[in-house]
């Protein structure tokens, strides 16, 4: 029996549209670890299954660092394959969610942000000093996680972080520093 003939459990598309927050990456995190289950159970029941990836379309100005790296882990270990495909904005945390992919995907219209990771703290010096510390922490596994997956030079980024600006970056530019594998069509 082929792969296809087998019922499908879980929609395989999935989508974050919204800021990032412990609430909107819930659903998908609950929907990634659905997917693989099933998909566990298919790899013993059935001699030819394979695993269809599953698709996640992002479109968000980014959001909480920490609520996004939970989705983060649970993308990278997932045994099912997550494509991640970015169509309006990727920005900010939305960025690095998207970086996770196995495969990552383009709109022709999308357009991905990078910047500084930035914090709001209201304490008294050695609080700040321990927020500091932590958001430096971030900032380089963001810097080391878009240097490893793509042709991005980390000075490049590191000017970016200096100048506390912005570094907006349109698809075909996405596509030529290989952050993106390719177009999403």
């Amino acid at each position: 029996m082929s792969a296809d003939k087998h019922p499908e459990h879980h929609k395989r598309d999935l989508l974050l549209s919204d800021r990032i927050s412990q609430g909107t990456v819930k659903d998908i995190i609950k929907d990634i670890f659905e997917i693989n289950f099933d998909d566990d159970e298919k790899d013993e029941i059935y001699k030819e299954w394979e695993r269809k990836p599953i698709r996640l379309f992002i479109n968000s100005y980014g959001g909480s660092v920490y609520d996004g790296l939970a989705l983060i882990d649970v993308i990278k270990r997932s045994k099912t394959p997550v494509h991640t495909v970015s169509i309006g904005s990727c920005m900010s945390m939305a960025l690095w969610v998207w970086l996770s992919g196995a495969k990552r995907f383009v709109g022709e219209s999308a357009t991905l942000m990078f910047h500084d990771v930035s914090l709001f703290a209201y304490d008294k010096t050695e609080g700040i000093k321990q927020e500091l510390n932590e958001m430096i922490r971030l900032q380089e596994m963001l810097v080391s996680e878009i240097v490893g997956k793509s042709m991005v030079k980390e000075e490049t980024l590191r000017d970016f972080i200096s100048r506390k600006a912005e570094w907006y970056i349109p698809a075909n530019e996405a596509i030529t520093l290989k952050l993106a594998d390719k177009y999403y069509k």
